[in-house]
């Protein structure tokens, strides 16, 4: 793939930038992409290149495939991470279809879900402040 696909995305303040580089495609779909946010490299996960930041740059949603299997997915989930904190939370899952991260307002993650390429009318919100189950980032 060309290296003009891959996305580099800066946080707000500057601080942080994203790094999406393209790792493959779906066979009649989208471009997959590895993720790196600064020093810290996700590994074998894959990403597509839905991802908001919020506005105090420590925070950044994004959307990761749990599968690229065409019979089977699309499977993805919607992951917080967190900058500051050095931890990660797994938020929404959707099967057959794509978890969309949309903005932050407020304390709220604001998100959508979209199935065959048609995006649900009604977004969804997501209070950070309740989320209990972070991991650490290694």
């Amino acid at each position: 793939m060309h290296d003009s696909l891959n996305i580099h995305s800066p946080s707000p303040d500057g601080q942080h930038t994203a790094h999406f580089l393209v790792a493959g495609e779906i066979r009649f779909g989208p471009l997959y992409f590895s993720l790196s946010v600064d020093d810290y490299a996700f590994g074998e996960r894959i990403f597509g290149d839905a991802h908001v930041w919020s506005p105090a740059s420590n925070l950044l949603a994004v959307q990761e495939w749990l599968t690229t299997d065409y019979g089977e997915g699309p499977i993805t989930t919607l992951v917080l991470i967190d900058l500051d904190r050095r931890r990660e939370a797994t938020v929404v899952r959707v099967t057959k279809g794509f978890v969309v991260p949309a903005a932050f307002e407020a304390s709220k993650l604001v998100y959508r879900k979209a199935f065959g390429g048609q995006a649900m009318d009604q977004h969804f919100d997501l209070d950070i402040a309740e989320i209990k189950e972070w991991s650490p980032l290694p």
